[in-house]
């Protein structure tokens, strides 16, 4: 027998039937998808994991300072005493420090999340803040103002190492579950070989698997069928009806669209709008440091180098013997490079080569294994087996910090070239000198190996653009495990 079709309650009433929609259908056009459910609740948990580990660092922070301060005094301790006492003003402070730590960017999704700059900033600000209110509201709370330091310190730290930890662990139960995100990259195969590279590389989180590339837009729709990609990435800044293309053939499928920008994209984004034209204008202003933030980066590297040289001079006097006990040839080798407004200077740098390097360069042009105006031989003939050693943990780059001291160079910027490549370099790659030159940067952290010329020149643009005090100390941070690695500086 068959079913009879529902009644509208409203055809008694001489209205007109209406069709029913499926509850499925209705969910499905407010956008309320399980994919999006799913998505939704894992960001919550992730922010309130972030949050717990922030709130409990902060806290151990403060109350550890409490524990030891009373130990150092002879004084019991209670800690259901100190709990009491400090509870009243421990949520103002956690709310401040969370709302830094926002402010910051602290917790966006894991690919777009900062790093350690950011967060010893946010908590610098959250100490700033809380110290001054402390100080005007009541100053007689503290017995000694140590607290702050002591607990900026100590929770940038354990922030640090525990946001750190997380990290590490999901990326292992990734990895072991077999999770992974699909990568798509359009684009030329020449184009399309470093992007690759340099994603396996450097990404975060669950490891990327390049399912294809694709050489025509028109084929990318076919493509996304087939492989059913998290992410498209366009290895080629693409024109409007190229871009519209991929837009159409993403959205339908909730797909992430990435592009790799030019120069000028990287530059453009430092850009004043000009209002009132008939036609949408921007006034592309070349970005550089200078004012304030030239005195704040200079005076950071003064210290820093000073601090370094001191720390560092047992490693420099070891290396010194070393070299003159095992090779023929002056200690420190003078390398003419190419410096802030294309000003030539002397790079120091410990000999690591015979003495005769310069000269046999050019019999080893036809070997060079580097992209674009680079030289590069990974088992260069002319290093000695001591000076194998320095370059290997960059120990040979020591004797910069005296050009850093003198103002030739920083500690932090754009990797000065060697007259050889600077003189095969395009105009275009010449916008880098606008600052002066770095021991280490962005090319160093950033898997130089694996990248193009053209993209670690494009490096150098986000740099100038993005500049801040806090991401030379995160690049600074970021060095010693790059060296570990074998990204040793140029």
């Amino acid at each position: 027998m068959a079913t009879p079709p529902p009644i509208d309650p409203r055809a008694d009433a001489g209205a007109q039937p209406v069709e029913l929609v499926d509850v499925r259908d209705l969910r499905a056009q407010t956008g309320v998808s399980e994919h999006r459910l799913r998505h939704i609740v894992g960001r919550l948990i992730e922010v309130a994991t972030l949050v717990a580990i922030d709130v409990a660092s902060i806290t151990g922070a403060i109350l550890s300072y409490l524990v030891l301060s009373r130990v150092y005094s002879d004084y019991p301790v209670m800690l259901d005493m100190l709990w009491q006492t400090e509870r009243q003003w421990l949520p103002f402070v956690l709310l401040v420090a969370l709302l830094m730590l926002l402010r910051n960017g602290l917790y966006r999704p894991r690919e777009t999340r900062p790093g350690g700059a950011q967060i010893v900033a946010g908590l610098f600000l959250a100490t700033v803040v809380v110290a001054i209110f402390s100080v005007v509201t009541d100053n007689e709370r503290f017995t000694t103002y140590l607290i702050f330091p002591y607990t900026f310190v100590v929770s940038a730290l354990l922030v640090s190492v525990l946001r750190g930890t997380l990290n590490v662990l999901i990326d292992a139960t990734a990895r072991l579950i077999g999770v992974e995100r699909r990568v798509l990259v359009v684009g030329e195969p020449a184009a399309t070989r470093s992007v690759e590279a340099a994603l396996r590389d450097a990404a975060p989180g669950p490891g990327l698997r390049m399912v294809a590339h694709v050489d025509d837009i028109d084929h990318l729709p076919d493509a996304i069928a087939e492989h059913s990609p998290h992410d498209v990435v366009l290895a080629r800044p693409p024109d409007d009806a190229t871009m519209l293309v991929a837009l159409e053939a993403c959205r339908p499928h909730h797909i992430r669209l990435r592009v790799v920008p030019t120069a000028a994209g990287v530059l453009a984004h430092h850009a004043d709008y000009v209002p009132g034209l008939a036609v949408p204008l921007f006034d592309i202003v070349p970005p550089t440091i200078q004012g304030v933030d030239w005195v704040v980066k200079r005076a950071f590297d003064i210290v820093i180098s000073t601090v370094l040289l001191l720390l560092l001079s047992p490693v420099l006097l070891l290396s010194v013997l070393a070299i003159r006990l095992t090779s023929p040839g002056p200690i420190i080798f003078r390398d003419e490079r190419v410096g802030l407004g294309e000003r030539t200077f002397a790079m120091l740098k410990l000999r690591s080569m015979v003495s005769n390097a310069a000269q046999a360069q050019a019999e080893l042009e036809d070997q060079n294994e580097a992209d674009g105006a680079l030289f590069k031989i990974r088992n260069d003939p002319r290093i000695t087996p001591v000076g194998r050693v320095l370059r290997r943990f960059s120990i040979d780059e020591l004797p910069q910090l005296v050009n850093v001291l003198k103002g030739e160079m920083s500690l932090v910027g754009p990797r000065p070239l060697p007259m050889r490549d600077y003189e095969l370099l395009e105009p275009w790659h010449r916008r880098r000198y606008s600052v002066l030159p770095g021991i280490t940067g962005l090319w160093q952290v950033s898997g130089r190996s694996n990248l193009g010329f053209d993209t670690l020149v494009r490096l150098d643009f986000f740099y100038l653009e993005s500049w801040s005090i806090w991401m030379d100390i995160a690049i600074i941070a970021r060095t010693p495990l790059a060296i570990l690695r074998g990204r040793g500086a140029y």
